[in-house]
């Protein structure tokens, strides 16, 4: 039933896509197709199937001069939601060319899904040219990484693929440790990604790594030959002539793929949310065409803002988006179809840090601007992050963000919180927030939570008491939190900073502390912070609303255990 879910909103989706292979067949040259190569008459295959159910498709003929034509990289890539690309363009210097291209489309926003083609002999390693060319790393950081590690020999990690080692196993055999890696911000990342790049460092002689790398790419290897880079489905595809030349067959195989990936439900309900978009909704109705655009420009003459404008006119869309939405009936979203998902998972518990992740959806939104260039204000609900552990966040009403007295802002501070399985126990009832940095913080009196005791094991206690006794004392301590988060009162102090300039230049501000000096300026401690992300509306709202004493109730949704 998932399954075929998931061909349905794919199918629905995706409606006009591209083909770029070096050999493809250029259909204006007027010549017929030449059965002996296998890319033109896959060229003509997908042509006609993808008409044939309603999709358009291009067919694009692929030279090394395109990727310097930005007229033609638009071609290609605005307005997309399938790129078809082989992964040997250009013969020899092809893997260079098709992962140029895929970078431009995974950097292109509207893009969900991209298949690699291939019919070459190392189809296999093309997972491992991806975790090269995406790392962020460069030469001299593999470099560091093979020096470091250079008592491994590569079979031994190809061994323990092949062989289903456990990693954390193997890690401890042969005494790697993710939290002393070499490249301080690889550390956090899963230590499957981590032996991968050992592994890239020994042998990266045979894949690509970018001179300039980037390491603003978001890479998830999800398995079966695929990966979400930048929020596009990136799957990788050995040539088929029989199969890939019928538009459906291809996008079965294409959903079969995106079904596996954990994050599928959530990636299949924004397809299916775009799709309505773009079929049916409209952002303007006759309501508002009723009016006249000279009454809109009394109302900016009125306003004497741009700023203060624009955004209330986004606002006004956004809401529209949200009642239009609000009425349409999601597949995914049917009691049938959850029942049926509720009594297929009803075994499989989820980790807590899935459940960590999903808080992070719930309550954070890190914003990007759609222009490179533009710098964004502070604004009410962005968080930052100090030297320390020390988080802050901004309660300054969004009105007083654009308007600043005096450029001064008020902020709550906050600090980690390390205990997760605690915070998921507390989830809305602590003022709390999950980032997407990893980290749970919490906005308040830390004094308000007392830490548990190590429990120790008494004289001549028995092992069975003992284990029943650490059970029962460490509940105990539990409940004596959620007392005090629920019926002590938790300080919030508003904290006043002075922002000398409220612009994130290269996501970072400077703020001074004059919480107690109202009217002084620098002479207070200052702080280089930065920014992580921006809670949600009523998530912030929630947290101001406490530390300003407003009797007014925002309820928030955290996912608890």
């Amino acid at each position: 039933m998932y399954s075929q879910k998931a061909f349905e909103i794919l199918n629905s989706s995706i409606n006009s896509a591209v083909f770029i292979d070096e050999k493809a067949k250029d259909f204006y040259t007027g010549t017929p197709i030449d059965n002996n190569i296998v890319e033109e008459v896959l060229s003509e295959g997908l042509f006609k199937t993808f008409r044939d159910n309603g999709k358009s498709l291009a067919v694009h003929k692929f030279e090394a001069m395109n990727l310097q034509n930005p007229q033609i990289l638009d071609y290609l890539f605005k307005g997309r939601d399938l790129i078809l690309l082989d992964w040997e363009l250009s013969e020899l210097g092809g893997q260079q060319y098709s992962l140029e291209l895929l970078s431009k489309a995974v950097g292109t926003p509207n893009i969900n899904f991209c298949c690699i083609y291939s019919s070459s002999s190392n189809f296999n390693d093309i997972p491992l040219f991806l975790d090269a060319y995406f790392s962020g790393l460069s030469e001299n950081e593999f470099e560091t990484i093979k020096v470091t590690y250079d008592y491994i020999e590569p079979h031994e990690i190809q061994q323990c693929w092949n062989e289903g080692i456990n990693i954390v196993e193997f890690f401890k055999k042969n005494g790697i440790d993710a939290l002393s890696f070499p490249i301080e911000r690889i550390r956090e990342k899963p230590v499957e990604l981590i032996l991968r790049y050992i592994y890239i460092a020994f042998v990266r002689e045979r894949f690509i790594v970018p001179e300039l790398p980037n390491d603003n790419y978001e890479v998830l290897n999800s398995g079966n030959n695929s990966f979400i880079i930048n929020n596009t489905f990136v799957l990788t595809l050995k040539k088929d002539l029989n199969e890939d030349s019928d538009c459906k067959i291809l996008l079965r195989r294409i959903s079969d793929a995106v079904v596996e990936n954990k994050g599928s439900f959530f990636q299949l309900l924004g397809l299916e949310m775009q799709s309505i978009f773009n079929s049916n909704e409209r952002f303007i109705d006759e309501t508002i065409l009723k009016s006249s655009t000279e009454a809109l420009f009394q109302f900016r003459n009125h306003l004497q803002d741009d700023k203060t404008f624009a955004i209330i006119i986004k606002k006004l869309l956004l809401e529209h988006a949200t009642l239009k939405l609000r009425t349409a009936e999601l597949e995914l979203l049917k009691t049938d179809f959850l029942d049926f998902k509720s009594n297929e998972l009803i075994n499989r518990l989820p980790r807590k840090e899935d459940l960590f992740q999903l808080n992070v959806f719930y309550n954070a939104v890190s914003v990007r601007s759609l222009h490179s260039d533009d710098i964004p204000n502070l604004n009410f609900g962005d968080v930052f992050k100090g030297n320390d552990k020390d988080y802050y966040l901004c309660i300054t009403a969004l009105c007083d963000c654009y308007r600043p007295k005096e450029g001064n802002f008020y902020f709550a501070k906050g600090s980690e919180f390390p205990d997760l399985e605690l915070a998921l126990k507390l989830g809305d009832t602590a003022f709390l927030s999950f980032l997407p940095n990893g980290k749970v913080v919490l906005w308040g009196d830390k004094e308000s939570i007392e830490r548990q005791e190590k429990i120790r094991k008494l004289e001549g206690e028995s092992e069975e008491d003992f284990q029943s006794r650490k059970e029962k004392e460490k509940l105990e301590f539990e409940v004596r939190a959620y007392k005090k988060f629920l019926y002590k009162p938790f300080l919030i102090r508003p904290k006043v900073y002075n922002v000398e300039n409220n612009k994130l230049i290269d996501r970072k501000i400077k703020i001074w502390d004059i919480t107690n000096n109202y009217r002084g300026k620098h002479e207070l401690n200052y702080y280089d912070v930065e920014y992580i992300t921006t809670l949600r509306s009523d998530y912030a709202q929630r947290i101001a609303n406490h530390a300003f004493g407003h009797p007014s109730r925002v309820g928030v949704d955290f996912v608890k255990i």
